[in-house]
């Protein structure tokens, strides 16, 4: 355990090294060593990378704010960022987050996609809000308009997305109750705790490990396989992670056997490989596929201590 948190901790990935630090250990940061550790995030790979392909006009790829190209336009490169540590601190970051808002969001407040995926996709509400609460948007209004459409849609939809058929989708719950598990206590009024209830309920509701949730066609083989970053699809340590996050009791069996599925796939070094990536579809890599990972390993670890599966 302690060889590979000092992996976890080498000073080549700054961003695992800091949630380690607050998360595992878990360590007090205070603010002063928080800037220090934005700038050595903001200084390294791949961060720096993609930083450098920003245009002076504020956005990536091309002048356009669709949801499509996947992973590669601006909306896409802002959903890296946050969860590489950056923060709206950055003030290109802030500048392209205005660029999305103005050209992206609808009246109503969801993101809207209008090309290959149309309508108001529930897994790419729950990405955009993630997105904006960890730059450092949470309390300004286009963010609250955002989760009181996600409310609303919950509420009325459950889940429910066209392109399965109308059959309630994991995937969305997931986005949906990651994003929602960064709202901290006090922010959370009872529409955003109902939401995160039914997404925990759907979600413990089915065998994870199985995938046993709705569907008309076959399971993806997405299900079984852990990627960083994940786009609108998702994974068992995905949906995991977020359940422990939520506080969900691995008491339950769905729970239990997912994280016995994630420990099962340690390998023999302590660590978690990656096992699908997006690299070559992404401006910018993330690590290497099929190598040990420090961000899999890192969800891995901090999801089975927090669970208490495993004791640290």
């Amino acid at each position: 355990m302690y060889k590979v948190i000092e992996w976890l901790l080498e000073d080549d990935n700054p961003a695992v090294k800091f949630y380690t630090r607050k998360y595992i250990l878990p360590e007090i940061i205070y603010e002063d060593s928080c800037s220090d550790i934005e700038k050595q995030i903001i200084s390294g790979e791949p961060v720096k990378s993609i930083l450098n392909l920003q245009h002076p006009g504020g956005w990536w790829f091309e002048d356009s704010y669709f949801l499509n190209p996947l992973y590669k336009n601006t909306f896409w490169q802002l959903y890296f960022l946050s969860l590489l540590g950056t923060t709206r601190n950055i003030k290109s970051i802030d500048k392209a987050v205005r660029l999305i808002v103005n050209n992206m969001q609808s009246e109503k407040g969801s993101f809207l996609s209008t090309k290959k995926y149309k309508g108001n996709l529930i897994c790419m509400q729950g990405i955009a809000l993630e997105m904006l609460i960890r730059l450092g948007y949470l309390e300004e209004d286009f963010a609250k308009k955002l989760i009181f459409f996600i409310n609303d849609i919950v509420y009325r939809d459950d889940f429910r997305c066209k392109y399965r058929e109308q059959l309630k989708c994991p995937w969305g719950a997931v986005k949906i109750l990651k994003a929602f598990n960064l709202i901290p206590d006090k922010s959370r009024d009872d529409n955003v705790i109902n939401t995160i209830n039914k997404s925990t309920k759907f979600l413990l509701g089915h065998n994870i490990v199985e995938a046993k949730y709705p569907r008309k066609k076959l399971r993806s083989s997405q299900w079984f396989i852990f990627g960083f970053p994940r786009g609108f699809q998702s994974d068992i340590l995905e949906i995991a992670s977020s359940l422990v996050e939520a506080g969900c009791s691995p008491s339950n069996t769905n729970l239990k056997n997912a994280l016995k599925y994630i420990s099962n796939k340690r390998l023999t070094d302590g660590s978690w490989k990656m096992e699908f990536s997006l690299n070559g579809r992404m401006l910018v890599d993330i690590e290497k596929k099929n190598k040990p990972s420090k961000w899999i390993t890192f969800i891995a670890l901090k999801t089975l201590i927090k669970s208490g599966y495993i004791k640290f």
